[in-house]
């Protein structure tokens, strides 16, 4: 019984000795292509990223100052005047703002580059028809201009508590820890 249990130590020993000594340490050489023409260390070059797949770059643009309480992962808009704002109930943060369409389109342009996307289908629909939204998972930021609902121009914030997990309490940074939450 020993003498089998030495003779498959030995047969074991010998086949781990075999795989170890077939590994090679060099990275295999990639086979020539079909027709010859590639050349060893040459590669094609990658494509030109999509619109879609560019990094986005914040707009350079300083804005206009923000008002106390605004959240600091928004950016203010470079045009308009805004007349103030407030956190309302906890629930969103409110502005008035004095701005014309033209004023909203470059407003959306400019939180696209700080990486908010423009949402078509949204909840906010109801209560805001004239709006647009966007989004960056941790905002939505809802612009629109004076219409026949409303007779100011607005900017509202809405955290979206479920998937954010920084700041204070889970909130976002510039949710507000004391003060006049308005309403």
């Amino acid at each position: 019984m020993f003498k089998k249990i030495l003779t498959f130590l030995a047969i074991l020993a010998l086949v781990l000795t075999l795989i170890a000594c077939d590994k090679d340490p060099e990275q295999p050489k990639p086979l020539p292509s079909v027709d010859g023409s590639a050349e060893p260390g040459k590669t094609e070059p990658k494509p030109e990223p999509s619109e879609s797949e560019k990094p986005q770059v914040p707009d350079p643009e300083p804005g206009v100052p923000a008002p106390e309480g605004w959240p600091k992962d928004i950016p203010t808009p470079v045009s308009g005047e805004i007349l103030g704002g407030g956190w309302i109930q906890r629930i969103f943060y409110t502005t008035d703002i004095v701005y014309k369409q033209a004023d909203i389109d470059a407003y959306g342009d400019r939180l696209e580059s700080y990486g908010f996307k423009k949402q078509k289908d949204h909840k906010y629909g109801k209560d805001w028809p004239d709006a647009q939204v966007y989004s960056n998972g941790q905002w939505d930021v809802i612009v629109a201009e004076e219409n026949d609902v409303f007779d100011y121009s607005y900017v509202n914030f809405y955290p979206l508590f479920d998937v954010v997990e920084d700041g204070y309490d889970g909130q976002p940074e510039g949710w507000p820890e004391t003060g006049d939450f308005g309403g």
